[in-house]
């Protein structure tokens, strides 16, 4: 019996070192869930008055995007969103936005939406670079340019924002790394120590070379991404500032707070009118 006991702790305890140090590779099944969109989809989201424009990315991939121009001296939000949404499903948020006196560019991640391609860590933030530098050849300055990501979007938010020179960075949901946020909420510290070379999402490596200020949202019931983890990330922040938000899940937080008028009151903080 004694053995029989001994056998299965060993398996058990196998079984987890393995699913442990495999994270790295199965996890990347998990990350992304791109949706396509009809040529119709920006009308039938209700995106009407948007413009539809076409991305080139630097490996010639076309990206899909919607373009609210700003008024005159108005900040320009672009958005990258996360990892099971597209523009459609950030329509309400963009309008909101727009409403308020706000440019907005949302644009897919190669293999979302109508964009070409297929998805990956690089890709992403080279997408979303690529939408950086449409806006500026549309004429909009750097210190007026706005990056906010959204869940999985932090990172490539994140990283173009370390690349190129913004106004402000904003970071809904915000996480240290994907292994960080792992570790966080699964209670293993290993997986954060891990050769975790590829889908790292790396987000607190990038801002400790941002020197623009940095706006974390977070809700301590987010229940995807632990707090913990998010109060970690601001502090690799130079210039961080913090809205913390009460019962909102994950899912719907940054749509509530674009609502609701918190995410463009923020905003207005971050870059004023003519700033």
């Amino acid at each position: 019996m004694r053995a029989r006991a001994t056998l299965s702790i060993v398996a058990t305890a196998a079984a987890a070192a393995l699913t442990v140090l495999s994270a790295p590779y199965w996890i990347s099944a998990f990350i992304y869930r791109p949706a396509a969109l009809a040529p119709s989809a920006p009308k039938a989201c209700g995106l009407v008055g948007a413009q539809d424009v076409d991305i080139r990315t630097g490996s010639a991939d076309h990206l899909s995007a919607l373009w609210f121009p700003p008024g005159d001296g108005a900040a320009v939000v672009l958005i990258a969103h996360g990892r099971s949404a597209n523009v459609c499903t950030r329509a309400s948020t963009a309008t909101q936005l727009h409403r308020d006196g706000f440019g907005v560019l949302v644009f897919d991640y190669r293999g979302y939406g109508r964009s070409s391609g297929r998805p990956s860590e690089a890709g992403l933030t080279e997408d979303a670079v690529s939408a950086y530098d449409w806006l500026r050849l549309q004429g909009v300055g750097a210190r007026r340019i706005i990056v906010l990501g959204q869940s999985l979007g932090d990172a490539p938010a994140a990283q173009l924002s370390a690349a190129r020179p913004v106004a402000a960075l904003v970071l809904v949901s915000p996480f240290t790394s994907l292994p960080g946020a792992m570790a966080d909420r699964l209670g293993w510290p290993l997986l954060e120590r891990l050769p975790w070379r590829h889908n790292r999402f790396e987000v607190a490596e990038s801002l400790n070379r941002l020197h623009a200020p940095v706006l974390f949202i977070v809700s301590r019931q987010d229940g995807l991404v632990p707090y913990a983890n998010s109060r970690r990330a601001a502090r690799s922040a130079r210039r961080p500032r913090w809205l913390e938000v009460d019962g909102l899940r994950h899912d719907g937080l940054l749509a509530a707070v674009a609502r609701d008028g918190r995410l463009s009151r923020a905003l207005a903080t971050l870059v004023p009118k003519g700033g």
